[in-house]
């Protein structure tokens, strides 16, 4: 098996420079705060190594993150909201793993990054008509749920997606980030063994996923930390901002060569 020290070796500076941002951005995102943020995170890594190997590194670090927070998960998330999204989620997860090949993540970013604006503000336009009944219907729900499994499986950027779906559901912070926790270790738990399947997965990678292991806590806490600190409504608003900021990043990653 592949020492630590070998795994530290064979990877630059500058790579774990840029992987540290990318654990403790992902972190950050996957406690709720700043959802969206989390799509930076795989370029970032990607750019001082492949999609592939970047991809591969990131799932463990993705399946810890979910552990730390999910006794807190558990007790608030939002059953019905998951007994809706789950099982498209599954679809959307079997559809990745039968299209994992054809699609660039160029293509996939593009796409994503139009899809999320184009929401964003549909919700925004929403949001201003001042309606008194916000709750989306549950198609809404069940197709998000199967996109965000889809994107997630493809190129681990399920959550602008939900956000989506999320947003108009206009529950309390602590319910929105548990019910997306549980939702996340559901997906994340799923990929393992079509990963590993996909020869995505081996013990160098898994040797770098442990180096990068201690920076897991500190995104999330940081994350935990500033939901409990600011008001619903100005959580709320800074998601809908990093989301922007993640579909615009999206989009000039599918253009830009």
């Amino acid at each position: 098996m592949i020492s630590l020290l070998q795994a530290f070796d064979d990877h630059s500076l500058a790579f774990f420079v840029f992987a540290a941002i990318s654990v403790i951005i992902v972190g950050i995102s996957k406690s709720g705060f700043g959802a969206g943020l989390g799509v930076l995170s795989l370029p970032l890594m990607a750019s001082q190594s492949s999609i592939n190997e970047a991809l591969a590194i990131m799932l463990p670090l993705l399946i810890a993150i979910d552990l730390v927070g999910l006794r807190r998960f558990l007790k608030n998330a939002d059953w019905r909201i998951l007994r809706l999204v789950l099982l498209p989620a599954a679809f959307g997860m079997l559809l990745g793993y039968l299209f994992f090949s054809a699609i660039t993540p160029k293509i996939l970013s593009l796409s994503i990054g139009i899809f999320t604006l184009l929401f964003l503000i549909q919700s925004v336009v929403m949001s201003r008509i001042d309606l008194k009944e916000a709750r989306p219907f549950p198609w809404l729900g069940r197709l998000m749920g199967g996109v965000s499994g889809f994107t997630s499986f493809i190129a681990h950027i399920g959550g602008p997606p939900i956000t989506i779906y999320m947003l108009r559901e206009k529950v309390l912070p602590i319910v929105y980030t548990s019910t997306l926790g549980i939702f996340f270790t559901c997906i994340n738990f799923g990929k393992l063994v079509p990963y590993a399947y996909l020869d995505l997965l081996n013990f160098k990678q898994l040797a770098t996923s442990i180096l990068l292991l201690p920076l897991v806590p500190v995104g999330v806490y940081l994350g935990f930390y500033l939901a409990e600190k600011i008001s619903v409504k100005w959580y709320y608003i800074i998601v809908q901002i990093f989301l922007l900021i993640a579909s615009i990043k999206l989009i000039a990653d599918g253009l830009l060569a």
